[in-house]
């Protein structure tokens, strides 16, 4: 992919789809804020279509804009409700002005979104939706396969609405889509078995459709209806609205499809977006808000079904793997001892069922560099080389081809895909499956146009939407986590076979190594993501900065977030680390009298993978708030809140301002890391908002990314910062410090920053037999001693330079599991990274010198 294509791609994805600042015509709409109760926004249509005027309200208490007791009642009691900032809320039918209409509510970053429709006719009214829901589900098929009811629920849904065309769709795990069931009017072409490319739905979208999962589109032609905003009121979210403006690009796509009027449900399970029911007609067309609540209720309960059968389908296979395992056991136990670890003469007993299930070609087993085979599979030397480079005790690879770049391409035979399992340090499991050659069929060419526009390039929606085949060779069919997991219980059976022999003890050495093999490949994983997320840190920083200083000084900060949040996680060994650490540890330094900082929220943890941005983010305002906002004078306020939900966890950064603020014309690092971190790393939501004296910033999370605490349970605090007005900014006041670090590139790094601290003199030894040389000659007013020093620990020189009168800073690349002496306890410590405020802090507690 071109760069050109992968930045169309991108600008698709960035498209804010949430916040189109117009509505559709067949209503209207209004925005209140909930702390004040102002109007800021109003559709051009709005004092027309409920009040009767041609006035605007902007500016004006709601409360006095519609004067209808029983609808502000029914409002208030709405807004209330826990699930309104999640998804729409219909509040009832009301005559507030010259027309009755149908109204509905949610909210959304403190507004109160309000929309209006004109009451539909009596004959479009439904006596009891719920029963008619019930209706529908009961004509669902159920108990013969996922297709089989989606197939039911597309000519339950057609039979509805009324629309041309209604399908079920499904998203594959590369982001594609295909047809999967279709219910469609005589004379219309079939879609079914059509795929779709992942860029059809940009990532926006996809986010989108996880908070709202109902989208109506009345006619693709309709005038779009603007939403006016107050001044200095921020563009109003319009996820969660019904009467929400179509994207310009979405509309040429449907034009191109010859569409006038759709629909879309979203399939959500486990928190991710599974598929959608998609509705088209080629005519305008629009349902009655009874109706609209049917078709969303139906999609949430089509929803569990789908998992339920899934589920169900399951629990049958793994009915089945049971039964293999428990035959496999049988097998090793009633063989002799003799040969009571032969893995291969257990797993040829049980070859072609384990086949069968696995829908594998082939299978071999490796023990102590020894391989056996049965069925299809590659040349021996294809199953050495993926051993070689596999890290992680479980591997699954679709094309081969792919993932190494083979001397002879026959040595692969047939053999196209593997899943490889570790049995042990010289054990392996694979299973093969051969090529399968198949034939995509895609809705019209899946390759778009580029186009350029003052935005950069763009990807045109493609005019023709003719099937397009297209021939997939060197691939095996997918591995499922079905499958995944069934041949994970055959693994752990056979490593049973293999260890049977050997005591508790060693068995338990046995699963400690391997665990230790894992642990490492995690820790080698982790340390090239930080080694890429700094690379890039530092590069940005350089375009940002104005000098050589500010270039250093700013990437020392970020790359100490990035450590904070390291300490949180690794130190303690544990997998997660607490919101509330991530944003004391950065905050620590401004809280005091001068600010007013208020942190709140209930004991949730974010995943590990995800807390380096976290921490990032986190700096990165807090920065900004020093320098600009909050936290740079006396009368700022500052408040950071959390509060979890059943999809995940919304953070809230809310700075109170004595004077207005704009947004800025250019998007710094900063700035732009907030905005796409989220979304580009953990499929979460970000969103900025200039709002006069109020600047607001909130993340989102996924469920999957966060981890809900008990009263209690252990948390990881981070080191207090001092406040940057209490440190000396020097330690021109230390004559001579010995550093004692055995990693070169560390020591020189302390040893420079050291001289420019204004030290006078820095001994930099990598060894404890050194260091004692150096102490029988020389005097040290202060040593920073590396804890571990690979063949033994520090301590021994650290007290030593104690009984001489000098001051004594340990350091550890880790929160250390070293047990101390007693005489150590009270040595103040740093984690390295080490920042130049934690080595100055450090160095004064540790000479007495606290004035400092």
């Amino acid at each position: 992919m071109t760069t050109d294509e992968k930045l169309a791609l991108h600008n698709c994805d960035a498209e804010p789809v949430h916040i189109p600042g117009a509505i559709q015509p067949f209503g209207a709409l209004c925005g209140f804020s909930l702390d004040s109760g102002e109007l800021l926004y109003q559709s051009e249509n709005f004092s027309q279509t409920v009040c009767g005027t041609d006035h605007s309200f902007l500016g004006r208490q709601y409360d006095n804009v519609i004067d209808d007791c029983k609808f502000c009642h029914a409002l208030r009691g709405v807004l209330g409700l826990p699930t309104i900032h999640e998804q729409r809320e219909r509040v009832g039918t009301f005559a507030p002005g010259v027309a009755e209409v149908e109204v509905s509510a949610y909210t959304t970053n403190g507004i109160a979104v309000v929309e209006f429709e004109q009451t539909p006719a009596a004959e479009q009214r439904l006596r009891s939706p719920i029963a008619t829901v019930r209706s529908m589900m009961a004509t669902i098929t159920q108990g013969e396969g996922v297709k089989s009811m989606l197939q039911s629920s597309v000519r339950a849904l057609r039979h509805l609405t009324g629309h041309d065309r209604v399908m079920a769709y499904r998203f594959l795990d590369n982001g594609d889509g295909e047809v999967v069931a279709e219910a469609a009017g005589p004379g219309i072409e079939p879609y079914l078995g059509l795929r779709y490319p992942a860029w059809d739905i940009p990532t926006q979208v996809r986010q989108v459709m996880l908070r709202a999962p109902f989208r109506i589109i009345r006619n693709i032609r309709d005038d779009r209806i603007a939403v006016i905003a107050a001044p200095g009121a921020a563009p109003l979210d319009m996820a969660l609205s019904h009467l929400r403006g179509v994207s310009p690009i979405h509309i040429e796509y449907l034009e191109n499809m010859g569409v006038r009027a759709t629909m879309n449900v979203s399939i959500v399970w486990n928190g991710r977006l599974w598929g959608m029911f998609a509705f088209h007609h080629y005519r305008p067309r629009h349902l009655s808000p009874d109706q609209r609540t049917i078709c969303e209720l139906f999609g949430q309960l089509g929803s569990m079904l789908i998992q339920q059968e899934e589920e169900r389908a399951r629990m049958q296979r793994r009915t089945q793997t049971r039964a293999l395992v428990e035959s496999v056991s049988d097998s090793s136990d009633s063989s002799d001892s003799s040969d009571s670890s032969d893995v291969s003469g257990v797993l040829r007993q049980h070859a072609l069922t384990l086949l069968h299930i696995l829908a594998a070609d082939g299978v071999c087993t490796v023990q102590a560099g020894v391989i056996d085979s049965i069925g299809q599979v590659p040349h021996c030397s294809v199953t050495l080389a993926l051993i070689d480079m596999m890290v992680d005790e479980m591997s699954s690879v679709e094309s081969l081809q792919d993932v190494m770049d083979w001397p002879n391409v026959d040595l692969l035979g047939e053999s196209a895909g593997v899943l490889l399992h570790r049995l042990g340090e010289h054990n392996w499991l694979a299973f093969y499956r051969n090529e399968v050659i198949h034939e995509i069929r895609w809705a019209g060419n899946k390759q778009k146009e580029l186009t350029y526009g003052p935005n950069g390039p763009r990807l045109t929606p493609r005019a023709s939407f003719a099937e397009y085949r297209e021939s997939v060779a060197g691939r095996c069919r997918p591995w499922t986590e079905a499958d995944i997991e069934v041949s994970g219980e055959i693994a752990r059976e056979l490593w049973k076979t293999i260890h049977k022999d050997l005591s508790a003890d060693a068995r338990k050495l046995e699963r400690q190594k391997l665990h230790q093999d894992l642990l490492i490949a995690e820790l080698n994983h982790r340390v090239r993501n930080t080694l890429a997320l700094v690379r890039s840190i530092a590069r940005q920083t350089s375009d940002a900065s104005a000098s050589v200083e500010q270039y250093v000084s700013m990437l020392e900060q970020r790359i100490e977030a990035l450590s904070t949040a390291h300490n949180l996680i690794g130190g303690s060994g544990l997998q997660w680390a607490r919101i509330v650490d991530l944003v004391r540890a950065e905050l620590k330094p401004y809280e005091h009298a001068d600010n007013a900082v208020s942190i709140t929220g209930p004991p949730l943890a974010v995943r590990a993978d995800v807390a380096p941005v976290i921490a990032l983010l986190i700096h990165e305002m807090a920065t900004n708030a020093v320098k600009y906002g909050a936290l740079s004078g006396n009368a700022g306020e500052l408040s950071v809140s959390w509060f979890g939900d059943t999809a995940g966890v919304t953070i809230r950064w809310v700075e109170e301002l004595p004077v207005a603020v704009s947004e800025p014309e250019r998007r710094g690092f900063g700035l732009a890391l907030i905005e796409r971190a989220l979304p580009y790393e953990c499929n979460g939501r970000s969103s900025v908002q200039f709002a006069g004296r109020q600047l607001r910033i909130e993340f989102w999370l996924p469920e999957q990314t966060i981890k809900r605490l008990a009263a209690g349970e252990s948390q990881n605090v981070a080191a207090p910062k001092p406040s940057a007005r209490t440190i000396e900014m020097d330690l021109s006041h230390l004559r001579s410090v010995l550093v004692l670090e055995d990693n070169l590139v560390l020591a020189m790094e302390l040893e420079r920053t050291l001289l420019d601290l204004g030290v006078k003199d820095v001994d930099a030894l990598p060894t404890a037999e050194l260091a004692q040389h150096a102490l029988q000659n020389k005097t040290y007013d202060c040593g920073l001693l590396d804890i571990n020093l690979g063949e033994g620990t520090s301590f021994e020189i650290a007290e030593q330079l104690i009984s001489r009168g000098a001051g004594v800073v340990l350091a550890s690349g880790y929160d250390s599991k070293y047990e101390l002496p007693a005489s150590l306890i009270e040595v103040p410590r740093v984690t390295k990274p080490v920042s130049r405020t934690d080595l100055i802090r450090s160095m004064c507690i540790a000479i007495g010198n606290t004035s400092q």
